[in-house]
């Protein structure tokens, strides 16, 4: 009986090695994600308990800031490293990270997904890069705009349709104890260039002159110069304290405890003034598109999704995580949970749970966001590998000229200047 047991550890030892020398092995019970911090990035790592009762892996799902993930994924994916096997993937990354050699591609596992016809095809096919899926869309996120409808009544203005309509209103409703308006200021290709180009597109201005087929830089042009100097007066007139240096918690802040009574940023931030949990004044915000200019409106557009890092060791382990996560059920779950209006899939806006939650925030809420994502440009920040580096360095600019370090003529020229030798490169 002794030896029978013997051999019987033996060979289940022996069994238990070979699988370690797969993919699925036991040591590949478990998944590392990063991910950087929103509502709907928050609310996925609460449900990671979820995860590991469904699938018996555990998932180490770490969400931190935008900065110190984009400074961590850069040195993880430069320097090789073997720490993430599930990325936070923003559509305007995914050039560049693909042609860096950065990402595995994920065809296969898109084209599995049984139910694959339900997410959103805009989204899906952005990740669509030289023939191969590179990600699964896990939030589409548009812009709009949010006012005080207290505020505005009070001073017997309408809401703005246009941004020369947004500085006249501003004038009228900014006061000692509410700012006019917040909206980021922060410079980084993710921060200030996710809101300026909603205006400077409103004015007629491009960042190139004919994308994608001229790409001969046109940013130091009329249109961009006209709009950048309704930022300027919007932030430095009308804005909160400190607004130089404002990103999103600091708008959300100024929001949600009464210091800002407008704003114009992404359905991610939006949402968060309208959250009766949160927000002192969640009755009184209205949502509404962006203002429009001569050139029409152009509401923002960012699409997220899970990507898998070409040096992560857990592959398998994280293909199981990104079909959880981008999910019906999963995305449903964040739908009701957390202040996220940005689901890729068509069936969750169908769900009376979800309907009945935002219909009580505000009736036509889920319509609006389809509006917005409809009016938007795909390429509202250009899709092409060097736009990280060329929108830190407009944003950089944009940023100096509001708070001062350089007129807005000086800004346009300057970051003009940087976007030609970073193409020149």
């Amino acid at each position: 009986m002794q030896f029978k047991a013997m051999i019987s550890g033996v060979a289940a030892l022996l069994c238990t090695t070979a699988l370690m020398g797969g993919q699925a092995s036991a040591q590949e019970q478990e998944v590392n994600v990063l991910l950087f911090s929103m509502p709907s990035t928050q609310g996925l790592q609460k449900l990671a308990g979820d995860f590991e009762a469904e699938t018996g892996i555990k998932a180490n799902i770490d969400v931190v800031g935008q900065n110190v993930f984009e400074n961590r994924i850069t040195l993880s994916f430069a320097g090789g490293a073997r720490d993430i096997d599930v990325v936070h993937t923003p559509v305007i990354q995914v050039q560049r990270w693909v042609e860096a050699g950065w990402l595995q591609p994920i065809t296969d596992l898109v084209e599995n997904i049984e139910d694959r016809d339900d997410i959103l095809a805009g989204p899906l096919n952005s990740y669509l890069v030289d023939g191969e899926y590179w990600a699964v869309p896990f939030f589409a996120e548009t812009g709009l705009m949010a006012y005080r409808r207290d505020i505005l009544e009070a001073a017997g203005v309408n809401p703005p349709e246009t941004w020369d309509e947004m500085l006249n209103v501003a004038a009228a409703i900014d006061s000692d104890e509410t700012a006019a308006i917040a909206m980021r200021v922060a410079p980084g290709q993710g921060f200030n260039m996710f809101v300026f180009p909603m205006i400077m597109r409103a004015y007629g201005g491009k960042f190139f002159e004919n994308y994608p087929d001229d790409l001969t830089p046109a940013l130091d042009s009329p249109e961009n110069l006209e709009a950048l100097k309704t930022y300027i007066t919007l932030m430095n007139d009308y804005g909160p304290e400190g607004i130089g240096n404002f990103n999103f918690p600091e708008v959300v802040a100024a929001l949600q405890s009464g210091q800002a009574a407008m704003t114009v940023d992404g359905t991610s931030i939006v949402s968060q003034a309208v959250d009766p949990e949160k927000s002192r004044f969640a009755d009184e915000f209205v949502l509404a598109l962006p203002p429009g200019g001569p050139a029409g409106r152009s509401p923002a557009i960012a699409v997220h999704g899970l990507g898998i890092p070409a040096g992560a060791e857990h592959s398998e382990a994280a293909r199981k995580f990104i079909e959880w996560a981008t999910s019906t059920e999963t995305l449903t779950k964040l739908a009701i949970n957390e202040a996220y209006p940005d689901f890729t899939r068509a069936s969750v806006a169908q769900n009376p749970e979800v309907k009945a939650k935002y219909a009580g925030i505000q009736d036509n809420f889920l319509d609006l966001r389809v509006e917005a994502l409809n009016l938007a440009v795909g390429h509202y920040r250009p899709l092409i590998p060097t736009w990280p580096e060329i929108g830190a360095a407009v944003g950089e600019n944009i940023n100096a000229a509001v708070n001062g370090l350089m007129t807005p003529e000086e800004a346009l020229a300057a970051a003009q200047d940087e976007m030609e030798a970073i193409l020149d490169n």
